[in-house]
């Protein structure tokens, strides 16, 4: 199983011309919006890109940026992670079915493709008489740069461990 290729030049290049595409204009505060986005490398809420690119001269409002990636959301572009504040946390993404594995130490996410665990689950509730109508799947975990590289939360973790 391939991780999805979410590079950021590939991932805004295909959501302008799906915007092109479905009639909607590719205005600046967009552009600005679909760039930060490409280039985040962990999960952000709306109100991360309101307080980045609000202020910015030929930035987005507050609206712009909320009906944006409400577009994106409803495209598939970017989903909705766990998160345990009280706003939605967003991923880029590419439209299709995935399932996403995010690192609880940077937020980093991986998107991963496929359904085999699900499907193998699906038979076994079946078995015992369940009907499974749908599923989301979020794993959380430590990606492999914060197990290599020390970071504030594991050196205040591994100090506590150690005194």
């Amino acid at each position: 199983m391939e991780p999805v290729d979410l590079a950021p030049e590939m991932w805004r290049n295909r959501v302008e011309e799906m915007l092109i595409s479905s009639g909607q204009r590719l205005t600046m505060p967009r552009r600005a919006i679909l760039d930060w986005i490409a280039h985040a490398d962990a999960p952000f809420t709306a109100e991360t890109l309101v307080d980045e690119l609000v202020d910015q001269r030929n930035a987005s409002s507050r609206p712009t940026v909320y009906r944006t990636v409400e577009w994106l959301r409803s495209a598939g572009w970017i989903a909705r992670v766990q998160s345990d504040g009280p706003e939605h946390t967003y991923a880029r993404m590419l439209p299709g079915h995935y399932h996403h594995a995010v690192c609880t130490d940077c937020g980093t996410t991986l998107v991963v493709p496929g359904c085999e665990a699900i499907n193998s689950l699906t038979t076994l509730l079946q078995q015992q008489g369940f009907e499974v109508q749908g599923h989301i799947l979020e794993l959380f975990g430590i990606c492999e740069r914060c197990r290599t590289t020390a970071t504030p939360a594991t050196e205040a973790t591994n100090a506590m461990l150690t005194s």
